[in-house]
């Protein structure tokens, strides 16, 4: 299900992008959220459905306030959807259906969509690994050209995975890319966890896969060989207020950023949530970039733009 906002309590302020000289040819677009004008994101965003349990606190024992589902996670928190209203500040303990992991977490904020009431929730111990899906440490976001929630093939693991160019270039061509396991212990074959997900390893809070690739040569060789700018076509998708998903052409990827080509319009300086690359099928990471430039394409209506990444 598409949710449409993005809460700006998880989110920690960017440094200013410099802003491209010249008439852009955006002038007014599609609505963005909000929440977008800043990078104040501490992680990824996965865009994945899992069962709750929510609760209260309570002198004796807990008071069960009703079932839900997560909307997306994140190392910090999540949105969740719950058939119960929740108040702003509220502590409340979240227990994941069908797997043996609870958690205490706070709400910051609400909206509304079609389907009901969402909430934002920071988790009050993010060592706590709830959604049993490793997140890789920021530093390691110094070589990604791709962002991907991907799945060992061994072990099941799940984790949140930056890709270097010759790695993504991998992945595109061959849905499937060569990773070290820090739960397997060596190389395994790592792919997109098509249908349903199913949640429950006991994989670990923090990089392990970054810490052995650090300490791999032939990997630090694999990614020095290529580190430009990676000419594809392949498919994202830009989630938006007003006008919903907008399935777009990436044209290229670079560690900076991207180049793609959509009929929609969206204002030079625009920070926009995109998933590089998309699929209905499986989770997506949403990542914000900022709208750099952009120039009219001479047939076919559409318009090609260079977007940077803000995280």
């Amino acid at each position: 299900m598409p949710v449409n906002s993005v809460f700006p309590w998880w989110c920690r302020l960017a440094k200013d992008f410099s802003k491209g000289s010249g008439n852009s040819v955006c002038k007014a677009g599609p609505q963005t959220s909000p929440a977008l004008k800043k990078n104040l994101r501490g992680s990824e965003r996965v865009l994945v459905n899992l069962r709750l349990r929510v609760s209260a606190p309570a002198e004796r024992g807990e008071e069960f306030l009703g079932e839900g589902k997560t909307i997306d996670v994140s190392q910090d928190g999540a949105s969740i959807m719950v058939d119960r209203d929740l108040g702003i500040g509220q502590t409340i303990k979240i227990r994941r259906v069908g797997a043996n992991k609870e958690a205490l977490a706070r709400v910051v904020g609400s909206y509304q969509n079609a389907a009901g009431s969402v909430f934002g929730v920071v988790l009050s111990d993010n060592q706590i690994n709830l959604w049993d899906i490793v997140f890789p440490p920021a530093a390691a976001l110094e070589h990604a050209v791709l962002r991907s929630l991907l799945r060992c093939v061994a072990c099941g693991r799940l984790e949140v995975s930056y890709l270097n160019e010759f790695e993504s270039d991998l992945f595109l061509n061959h849905h499937s890319v060569p990773r070290l396991c820090g739960q397997c212990g060596g190389w395994t074959t790592w792919t997109r966890p098509y249908g349903s997900v199913s949640l429950g390893s006991d994989a670990s809070a923090s990089g392990d896969s970054a810490q052995w690739e650090a300490q791999d040569p032939e990997l630090q060789n694999l990614k020095n060989r290529s580190e430009q700018r990676l000419r594809t076509e392949t498919v994202g998708c830009i989630r938006n207020v007003s006008h919903g998903n907008d399935v777009v052409l990436v044209s290229s990827l670079a560690r900076e950023g991207v180049n793609f080509l959509s009929s929609n319009q969206y204002p030079e300086g625009a920070s926009i949530e995109m998933a590089i690359p998309y699929t209905s099928k499986a989770p997506n990471i949403f990542s914000l970039v900022r709208i750099m430039g952009a120039r009219k394409e001479k047939q076919g209506g559409l318009t090609e733009y260079r977007a940077a990444y803000l995280l």
